[in-house]
């Protein structure tokens, strides 16, 4: 039985990859003949967990949700752009939207495969077919509705923040007989949230070599040290 059935769009298929690292094994081709033989029941997914009944036994996968500060800045950042939106709104399985999540925040949409937790009623570690059986019925539900990936991850619309009210203009600057007298400045606006040593990740190496490393590595570490003070 070929694996062409299975994981058809972009997230499907990381999901599925990443759940059941060798999709040629014999543990995965038993997974894929529970599934076509609908031995998958009460499939349910939310936020950071997904379970199913197979054959005799209850499997389950589960990963840490994304961040909602995440989450509220990403679907703030995608507003105005198609790609973006499609994939926020649960419409499209956007690999731009996967590139902006484990790029510019690291926080990937579909979690590294040491980040995933496995479990079965057979199996503790959730090495068995059945595991990749639900793995492989969640992909299904990904390629007919994208959304189920966001609900997994709990990036659903309740959590993405409503956009702050917009701030009334303010009153035209009064002109007066001294034409290099300014004006009044506009309030500023509201700064979107940044990961730690983003403007660093963007500009990459210095090629500057501090106390045997990269200054850019060496910033990075100081920024992070900053951020975790801050934030105590």
């Amino acid at each position: 039985m070929s694996g062409d059935w299975i994981g058809r769009g972009a997230w499907a298929r990381l999901f599925a990859s990443a759940v059941v690292p060798d999709e040629g094994s014999s543990v995965a081709a038993r997974g894929r003949a529970f599934v076509a033989g609908g031995e998958v029941r009460e499939l349910e997914i939310a936020a950071g967990r997904a379970t199913a009944r197979v054959g005799s036994c209850r499997a389950g996968v589960s990963a840490e949700p994304v961040s909602p500060r995440i989450w509220s800045a990403v679907a703030r950042f995608a507003r105005g752009n198609q790609r973006l939106e499609a994939g926020v709104s649960g419409r499209e399985q956007s690999v731009h939207l996967e590139h902006l999540l484990t790029v510019d925040w690291e926080a990937p949409l579909i979690p590294r495969r040491d980040a995933i937790s496995r479990s079965c009623t057979c199996d503790e570690g959730g090495s068995c077919e059945h595991v990749a059986a639900l793995a492989y019925a969640v992909a299904q539900e990904i390629d007919r509705d994208p959304s189920q990936l966001l609900r997994w991850r709990g990036c659903g619309e309740a959590e993405a923040e409503a956009e702050p009210e917009p701030r009334a203009a303010p009153p035209p600057p009064v002109l007066t007989g001294d034409p290099w007298l300014a004006g009044t400045l506009p309030p500023p606006r509201p700064l979107r949230p940044l990961p730690v040593g983003a403007v660093l990740k963007r500009l990459g190496p210095s090629g500057v070599r501090a106390g045997g490393e990269d200054l850019a590595d060496a910033l990075q570490r100081a920024y992070a040290v900053f951020a975790a003070e801050e934030n105590a």
